[in-house]
């Protein structure tokens, strides 16, 4: 058929929420159906999010029903304000709320399974949210669980810890840990909105402080050096203050992780461009710490230490100098983030790469510094057992950073 008859036989279709499909007719290829789901995600910061005279998750939530999933800490903490929200949210419909008991341990598939049957107890329609409020491993298996339910509803992230305010609450993947695995289960099914309330952060532990500061280190150290000084300067007292001081600059490294996040992600949304991305850094060799430790080593922790790890392999191999590493591996310390894991059995960490490897589509993309603000990728051909090795044994000759406080082992949010 020539190209003025095959255009003349294609059909557009357009939804209400600008999806896009053409439907194309020739006898020499068959039919061909293209497509394209637009999406929106907002960002919103606030202060109050739970004050019934905030706005913002009301105007969001609209006159649609809800189901409300918070973690038992956070119905602790802000159960009481929560349900007073709840009830002036929708009318006619209301918003019924769910406590989900589930930490990176048991971050699995049956917990999305979880969530999506009380969705369905819940009567949620087609266009009514989960809103999750909660850390990482509640906001990422709520938004599976609205991925998958119903083929799709809409979901709002309310993240309560620093990881999530900076990381995982506003993101488009979501995944669950599978088959000795971790996150090797997910989707990209973006919120319609994150909702970021520092406020959260009063009441968070110490020790969830420095897994948050470990996520905004890791985007410093390869693509922001402002935000790498900000971190110097003032990384410590945001921490003794419960991120509540000095104000200037917890508002502005929160405005640059979050920019800076969302400006990395933009570049390749749904990972179809390329494999080698920024934001990886930290995530390649934390896998299999996280999962070793049996989750006794928080993510951030284990980022931290991968960022360490990757700093001391990109300097031993000329990549990167002595000073830029030390100011690194100081940061890190001086966070107190531990450099290494003094158990990692470094074959067994070379082997789990292969699963890195595969993920990213047949090559490791290992991401290192090649200065403050600037990086490099490797591939398996030169990050061997060995090069691993080295630079783990250097990491553990280095001063441990200071023993954990109290407040350190508080139970996760």
């Amino acid at each position: 058929m020539p190209d003025t008859a095959a255009r003349a036989n294609q059909t557009q279709m357009r939804g209400p929420k600008g999806g896009a499909s053409m439907l194309l007719s020739d006898p020499g290829e068959g039919l061909r159906l293209d497509s394209a789901l637009h999406r929106t995600q907002r960002v919103r910061h606030t202060s109050g999010v739970l004050d019934v005279d905030n706005p913002i998750l009301r105007e969001a939530v609209g006159g649609r029903s809800a189901l409300v999933v918070c973690t038992p800490t956070v119905y602790r903490l802000y159960g009481d304000r929560i349900r007073y929200y709840a009830a002036t949210l929708s009318t006619p419909f209301s918003a019924q709320i769910m406590v989900l008991d589930r930490g990176e341990s048991s971050k699995s598939l049956d917990a999305v399974v979880e969530v999506c049957e009380r969705a369905a107890t819940s009567r949620l329609l087609r266009t009514s949210p989960i809103i999750a409020v909660g850390g990482g491993v509640c906001t990422d298996i709520c938004g599976l669980a609205a991925a998958l339910y119903r083929r799709g509803i809409p979901h709002i992230k309310i993240p309560t810890t620093l990881v999530g305010l900076v990381d995982a609450g506003i993101g488009t993947k979501n995944a669950v840990n599978h088959g000795g695995h971790k996150s090797s289960l997910g989707s990209f099914h973006p919120p319609e909105l994150s909702i970021l309330d520092p406020g959260f952060l009063s009441t968070l532990p110490v020790r969830h402080l420095r897994n948050g500061m470990a996520e905004i280190s890791k985007l410093a150290t390869v693509a922001d050096s402002a935000l790498f000084e900000l971190l110097v300067r003032h990384g410590s007292d945001l921490l003794r203050s419960g991120f509540r001081a000095p104000v200037d600059a917890r508002d502005e490294v929160l405005h640059r992780s979050v920019a800076g996040m969302l400006g990395q992600l933009s570049e390749n949304l749904f990972e179809q461009v390329d494999y080698r991305r920024k934001v990886d850094f930290g995530h390649t060799l934390s896998p299999y710490i996280e999962v070793a430790s049996e989750h006794d080593v928080l993510h951030g922790e284990a980022v931290a230490m991968d960022v360490a790890l990757s700093s001391q392999i990109a300097s031993d191999l000329g990549l990167l100098d002595a000073r830029h590493l030390d100011r690194i591996l100081s940061l890190l310390s001086g966070l107190g983030l531990d450099l290494a894991w003094a158990p990692t059995r470094v074959d067994v960490m070379w082997s789990a790469l292969s699963t890195v490897h595969e993920h990213r589509n047949g090559d490791l993309h290992l991401v290192v510094p090649t200065g403050i603000g600037s990086c490099a990728y490797l591939g398996l051909d030169v990050v061997t057992p060995q090069v691993l090795r080295d630079a783990h044994e250097q990491l553990l000759l280095r001063p441990p950073r200071s023993p954990r406080r109290p407040l350190d082992d508080v139970a996760s949010r």
